[in-house]
């Protein structure tokens, strides 16, 4: 099973839209696909439409017990697009668990995932810096994808999502623990630069270059995905979203090897 985290440090930059992409073109493929939505926020939960199995019972139950392990296999829900594709939803109250401060806690995450049945999780990770929900997600994860827009705020939140996996990974050595953690990419979303390019656009894309990080195509920006947010429904059902989805196909060939 391959575990990856799609994050930034930054918000409005596509992560969820990302992270939920992912995980559905890799269901689509014939993957087993849990999609872990570790974000307080809870845009993948929301866009989806998915309940808990029961009250209280979302991701946040899985952080706030001192044994978890194997609850991610009795947590995640179908999604209802596609059977194999299942999510473990998140919740407003998710967010005091930044202030956790038990030993191991950034385990927990990890720890549940023993004995899933799946060949892929996919966790949509806050926008945070460091704590104990980003640290859960680095313990958990084999992989990171970072998201970004060709933008100011893409850049920065790239930034600062690698200057946290660094020193997380160094963290790792020092205490004598394997460095597995490994960068599988940058995947810009929403770019509107198709034919004519922005300056700002022009200085994101080479400064994301510049890391030998970014993978391409980048996604474009297609109304249609907005669109469905609000009614839980997949872009990839309607032909304005194949350009989207084609993208997205794509780029998980090259990030999940």
């Amino acid at each position: 099973m391959q575990v990856a985290m799609v994050y930034s440090e930054s918000g409005g930059v596509t992560k969820s839209t990302t992270a939920t992409s992912l995980a559905m073109v890799e269901a689509e493929n014939g993957k087993r696909v849990v999609l872990v939505d570790l974000d307080p926020r809870a845009a993948s939960t929301h866009w989806l439409g998915v309940e808990p199995v029961g009250e209280n019972l979302d991701v946040g139950a899985i952080l706030g017990n001192e044994d978890p392990e194997g609850w991610a296999r009795d947590l995640a829900v179908p999604s209802g697009w596609h059977d194999n594709l299942r999510m473990i939803p998140s919740a407003r109250s998710v967010s005091i668990r930044e202030s956790e401060q038990a030993d191991y806690a950034e385990l927990r995450l990890k720890a549940s995932f023993a004995g899933l049945d799946a060949d892929l999780v996919v966790i949509d990770c806050p926008n945070r810096q460091g704590g104990p929900l980003t640290l859960s997600a680095l313990n958990a994860s084999d992989l990171v994808i970072y998201a970004a827009k060709a933008n100011e705020d893409g850049v920065n939140g790239v930034e600062g999502a690698r200057l946290s996996v660094e020193r997380f990974k160094t963290s790792q050595v020092r205490r004598g623990l394997p460095d597995t953690l490994r960068e599988a990419g940058i995947v810009i979303g929403e770019f509107q630069g198709e034919t004519i390019q922005r300056r700002i656009e022009k200085y994101a894309i080479a400064a994301l270059e510049e890391t030998g990080l970014l993978q391409y195509p980048l996604v474009p920006a297609r109304s249609v995905v907005q669109e469905v947010r609000a009614s839980h429904e997949w872009y990839g059902n309607y032909r304005k979203g194949a350009p989207v989805v084609d993208s997205y196909r794509e780029l998980a060939r090259k990030v999940f090897l």
